[in-house]
């Protein structure tokens, strides 16, 4: 994603710094990283992003969106570009994006009483990812940045690179335009959590909003790209962060919030409100 300017002085700002660097990182429990902590944690949950509510794109937020960029590159071996909104020019535009929240924790135990699978077809278990990144500033030394990869515990099926690759990953430097006070500043540790549940064309609502130029033909992107979603958890909830489909790529909507509900109910709250509006 393109760096957004660094608009306020480094200097200005209060320095706090969340530093995570080669500890032992703890896994994901269910009354941490969920979706809802009720009994409903184990359905599907609706939600979505609505063009009018997000907050403005930043420089912090930019690094962030960078350093998945990087590490999405590196372990699918292909040069990733994540789009944000703004490059597409959606944020002039209005729009709704409905999205499916998977449940906490998908079944994966249903098997047969008293079958075991042979010991053969046995993957590794699946593993959090650490990638250690050095990121360079516009001059000065490179500052170390963690990036914390989990699978998300809802979805059918775990990719193969939580199992395949090692657990800790040093990744090549990612140079940046920003002074090293500014980066000094900035969070040192993201956890995200991924998975390729997606429909191929989950960004289709947004497709006749981008100019048809920037639309990309299917067979110009990695596939790995279709479906792809990352989430982060906060407060209690997981929010998108970028989503991938089959004609835009990736998209950071991680400055959006993410509202819950979905395409009957948004659709009858709206011709409510133009009804009260009316008999005013």
């Amino acid at each position: 994603m393109l760096f957004i300017e660094a608009l306020n002085r480094a200097s200005n700002q209060p320095s706090e710094r969340k530093t995570i660097s080669r500890v032992k990182y703890r896994p994901i429990t269910s009354n941490q990283d969920s979706v809802d902590l009720s009994s409903a944690a184990h359905q599907v949950k609706e939600i979505y992003l609505d063009s009018q509510n997000k907050e403005s794109l930043t420089a912090s937020t930019s690094i962030f969106a960078n350093l998945i960029e990087h590490v999405l590159s590196h372990i699918f071996e292909a040069k990733f570009h994540i789009h944000s909104p703004e490059e597409l020019d959606l944020d002039k535009k209005e729009w709704r994006l409905f999205l499916q929240v998977p449940p906490i924790h998908a079944n994966k135990n249903n098997k047969t009483a008293g079958y075991m699978a042979p010991e053969i077809h046995r993957r590794p278990p699946a593993k959090q990812l650490i990638f250690h990144i050095p990121v360079k500033p516009s001059y000065g030394i490179p500052v170390e940045m963690t990036l914390l990869l989990s699978p998300h515990n809802g979805s059918p099926e775990t990719l193969e690179l939580f199992h395949s690759l090692p657990k800790e990953n040093s990744l090549p430097v990612l140079k940046t335009p920003y002074p090293p006070e500014f980066l000094d500043q900035q969070t040192r540790h993201h956890h995200i959590l991924l998975d390729q549940d997606g429909e191929p064309d989950q960004l289709s609502a947004l497709y006749a909003h981008v100019n048809q130029s920037k639309l990309a033909e299917e067979s110009s992107l990695p596939k790995q790209m279709f479906g792809l979603r990352i989430w982060r958890a906060k407060n209690n909830a997981l929010t998108p962060i970028v989503l991938g489909s089959n004609k835009i790529g990736l998209l950071f909507v991680g400055h959006y919030t993410a509202l819950e509900g979905n395409i009957h109910s948004v659709e009858q709250s709206a011709r409510q409100a133009s009804n009260l509006y009316t008999k005013a």
